[in-house]
């Protein structure tokens, strides 16, 4: 079967072709076009098949990664949304959880939620904690809710009830009154959405489903019509936040679980390499040309979050545990009010792009430092399908850092360098604090555009074990989508101390679960025998404010053990906090069944890719390394190097979709798999 992969960042958009009875991979990059629009991808995957020789027909799969409900969300263009909540609740979202976001700031404000005050309806109704109705919900107040929301003109609606997740009737009948009267507006109700306790988190997140969601559904219409057009009459499927993947009518239905699905790529594609290479721990870093991604992976496998903070707005879906910032090739330098030496949050992005580009940038950017440097040169940058223009580096840099500031040019360029890498280290420096990780027994993944080009100053600088840098790591994001299944995950509040539980209780609950994802995997044309489950719990000692997540036994086949259940619970509050209460009461508060359809993703391990440049001469430049000056580098392209062949630096390892900085002392080795391991130097860059 020939597969596809798409994923589509802020300034590229990266693509992989693998044609699995070929034996070959085809691998491009192009420009991303118009913010948040699917017809863009289409030149770009017209070009790659014809690359292949082959027609977009003839492809089977096309797995899509994309960075729309994110961009939606921080850029706060989602969604005209309508919260529909109980009586009394109308400030839920505004009231939040009352902590404030600097502990000891005199004046400060509180992140914005993304549904207007204005938009919120009160409906006369209530459930108490045990789901028993207290104040029943009337057709009368059914019909005046909904007519409350006509003259709202909403573009989606949420709706969230105090202990929905305990008795969903009532906003069952007000989704279906809703869907009725309003049939063109999506309706979002929390009881599907996140049916858990805490009125706060799961307003929120039925409330960020509601704003993405419009967004999302446009996106996936004009994707769909887009595929027809260009010939593609294969499967489509979309990646999830969790690093699975989903069609388009499960992205639909739940929007929230697409939140952040250009982060997720990646991170599946580096699992799978340390699986290849026996690494079991692992730090990766996605540098392209608008932000920085970062994430760990530990004992071989990526770390997952049921719940994280966007923007003050807590999202409670699962993630890929990774992290972000504004911190790019794009990141435009600039000098502030103290004469300091700044990097970011601002981009040139694709548009107008950095001053090297000449496409109307005037700022100087991580990329226009990279050339001036020497690190990137016209003839290697993306094969010389994007042309650079030096000068235009070297006059940004003069003129906005160098001058100012009384640098030579040279040095300022070095300088925008290290300010952005500072603040990529003390990101990664974070991470694994955060998380009690320590980064001497970890390996750098760097992938994307940019995250070769610094990795061994990044490494030096956290004194990481090593670097590994991926066969393609330009569209290592798109190979990531290729090797992830399809997910579907579905929870209910289940709150007992473990020893009140009893086997037949929790193996009904189980086998109810189950019954729901195998029903969506169905539904999804996954065959029987490529279906799997897997069970997670929500617990806690009694008493305790925070869960610890983790997964539990399939007890439809083996017998509940509450002994066994806490002890497991014990140890993994050690791992997580250093020290557990093994006489004290474990209670479980939600269970989980994550549904797993697995797909016929092509191995890419023994795949072959076409180079025109194979054959091309090792040549040298001048490359700029801070103290040691410019010295003379060795060029070599990628496509020229066998498996086992070794580069000592300094020497700049070029490819079409990324570029490798080999500092003075450090070492390149092709591995068997065609990674490249690089041995660190003590010396600066």
């Amino acid at each position: 079967m020939i597969t596809l992969a798409a994923d589509v960042g802020g300034t590229f958009t990266d693509l992989v072709l693998v044609d699995q009875a070929g034996g070959r991979v085809y691998v491009d990059k192009v420009p991303s076009g118009a913010r948040g629009r699917a017809a863009a991808i289409a030149p770009g995957i017209e070009r790659i098949c014809r690359t292949a020789g082959i027609a977009p027909s003839d492809a089977g799969l096309f797995v899509h990664g994309f960075t729309v409900p994110t961009n939606a969300f921080l850029m706060r263009r989602g969604a005209k949304v309508a919260l529909v909540t109980t009586h009394g609740a109308a400030d839920v979202l505004e009231i939040g959880n009352q902590l404030r976001p600097r502990t000891y700031a005199l004046i400060q404000t509180k992140p914005k939620p993304v549904v207007d005050r204005r938009n919120v309806v009160e409906v006369a109704e209530r459930v108490d904690a045990f789901g028993q109705v207290v104040d029943a919900l009337t057709d009368r107040e059914v019909t005046r809710v909904v007519n409350q929301l006509r003259l709202m003109e909403p573009e989606s609606v949420a709706i969230s009830l105090h202990f929905s997740f305990l008795a969903p009737q009532h906003e069952q009948r007000l989704a279906s009154a809703i869907r009725a009267a309003l049939p063109d507006v999506p309706v979002y109700a929390s009881h599907i959405v996140n049916p858990q306790l805490e009125e706060w988190p799961r307003a929120s997140t039925v409330a960020m489903a509601a704003y993405v969601g419009p967004v999302v559904s446009r996106y996936i219409d004009e994707l769909e019509v887009t595929l027809a057009e260009i010939g593609f009459r294969g499967t489509l499927r979309l990646m999830r936040s969790d690093g699975g993947v989903a069609t388009p009518r499960a992205a639909r239905e739940n929007p929230g679980h697409m939140l952040t699905s250009g982060l997720a790529g990646g991170v599946i594609a580096a699992v799978d390499l340390c699986k290849r290479l026996a690494i079991t721990n692992a730090v990766t870093i996605d540098v392209g040309g608008t932000s920085a991604d970062f994430s760990a992976i530990v004992g071989g496998e990526a770390r997952t979050r049921m719940s994280r903070i966007l923007d003050g707005q807590p999202v409670r879906l699962p993630t890929i545990d990774v992290e972000t910032m504004s911190n790019g090739g794009g990141s435009i330098a600039w000098v502030d009010a103290g004469g300091g030496l700044r990097v970011g949050p601002n981009s040139a992005g694709a548009v107008p792009g950095p001053a090297c580009y000449s496409t109307g940038g005037t700022e100087p950017t991580v990329t226009d430092a990279a050339v001036v440097l020497g690190w990137l040169a016209p003839e290697d940058y993306l094969a010389g399908e994007v042309r650079l223009v030096p000068e235009k580096a070297n006059e940004a840099i003069a003129r906005v850092i160098a001058k100012p500031l009384g640098m030579a040019l040279e040095e300022a360029a070095h300088g925008i360098i290290r300010v952005a890498n500072a603040q990529l280290v003390q990101s990664i420096r974070t991470l694994c604090a955060e998380r009690g990780l320590d980064p001497r027994a970890m390996t750098l993944i760097p992938f994307g555009g940019a995250g070769p080009l610094y990795a061994g100053m990044i490494a030096r600088d956290l004194g990481l074990k090593g670097i590994v840098v991926p066969r393609h790591p330009g569209v290592f994001a798109a190979e990531g989508l290729l090797a992830a299944d399809i997910r579907h995950l579905v929870q209910v509040p289940y709150r007992s101390p473990l020893e009140r539980i009893t086997a037949a209780a929790i193996q009904e609950r189980a086998n109810e679960l189950a019954m729901r994802v195998d029903a969506e995997l169905a539904t999804d044309s996954v065959p029987q025998d490529r279906r799997s489950v897997r069970f997670i719990g929500d617990l806690r000692y009694i008493g305790q404010f925070h869960d610890i997540v983790m997964p539990v036994p399939d007890y439809r086949s083996e017998a509940y053990d509450a002994a066994k259940l806490a002890a497991a619970f014990h140890a993994q509050h050690t791992t997580s906090y250093g020290h557990a209460d093994p006489a004290a009461a474990v209670e479980i508060v939600n269970l989980r069944a994550e549904g797993i359809g697995r797909l016929e993703t092509p191995d890419l391990s023994g795949a072959t890719e076409p180079e025109a440049k194979s054959g091309a001469a090792v040549r040298s430049r001048p490359v700029y390394f801070g103290g040691r000056g410019r010295v003379e580098a060795r060029i070599v392209p990628r496509a020229s190097l066998a498996i086992g062949d070794r580069v000592p630096g300094p020497a700049v390892i070029t490819q079409k979709d990324s570029t490798i900085v080999l500092a003075p002392g450090e070492t390149a080795e092709v591995l068997a798999s065609r990674d490249i391991r690089v041995s660190l130097s003590e010396g600066q860059s």
